[in-house]
C-alpha cells in the first residue's frame, strides 16, 4: 500500500512533533517520507546500529528493547499506531539507544535525516517550529529517565 502524499500530511498534522505546522510545510514534509513494511517478529534496526532516520507508526505495533545479555532481550515498550521513533537519528550520527523489532505486522513512514535537514534549511520557519517541539519531547524522555534513575538508585540503597 503506497500512502498519498495528502493522507501522510493528514496524519503528521494530528502528531504533536507537526501540529503547528502550515498545511503547504506539511505537504512538503509528507513528500519526504517512505512507506516501509515489517512482518512480525522482524528487526527494524538493532541497538548500536548507526541511526538516521525517523518512523511514525501507521498500523501495527513495534517492541523497543535492550539486550540485558547476549540471549535475553529487555523489552521496554511496545509503540502503536501514531507513536513515533528514532527522532534521535534525525540530529546525531550516532549508535542507536536500542532494538525495534515488529512486535505484529507493522507500516510505517520513514524520513532520512539528509531529507529531514533539507527540508529545515528549506523551510525555515516550520523548521524552528519542529526543533522547538523535538526538543521538548526529548527533554520529557530525559526527565522521565532521570525519575526512574532515581527510583532505581533509591531503591537499591536497600538492598
Amino acid at each position: 500500500m503506497q500512502y498519498h502524499e495528502d493522507f501522510i500530511a493528514s496524519l503528521l498534522k494530528r502528531l504533536n512533533l507537526f501540529s503547528d505546522l502550515e498545511a503547504h510545510a506539511l505537504l512538503k514534509l509528507s513528500s519526504l517520507f517512505k512507506e516501509r513494511v515489517f512482518k512480525g517478529g522482524d528487526i527494524v534496526f538493532n541497538e548500536d546500529s548507526i541511526g538516521n532516520s525517523m518512523m511514525i507508526i501507521t498500523s501495527g505495533e513495534v517492541r523497543v528493547s535492550q539486550k540485558s545479555d547476549p540471549d535475553n532481550e529487555e523489552a521496554l515498550i511496545v509503540l502503536k499506531k501514531g507513536d513515533l521513533f528514532g527522532e534521535m537519528g534525525l540530529l546525531e550520527d550516532l549508535p542507536r539507544s536500542a532494538t525495534v523489532i515488529a512486535h505484529t505486522n507493522v507500516v510505517m513512514l520513514e524520513i532520512e535525516r539528509d531529507d529531514f535537514l533539507e527540508f529545515l534549511n528549506n523551510e525555515s520557519e516550520a523548521g524552528v517550529k519542529i526543533l522547538i517541539k523535538l526538543s521538548r519531547i526529548l527533554s520529557a524522555r530525559l526527565r522521565d529517565t532521570d525519575t526512574k534513575l532515581k527510583t532505581f538508585i533509591s531503591l537499591t540503597k536497600w538492598l
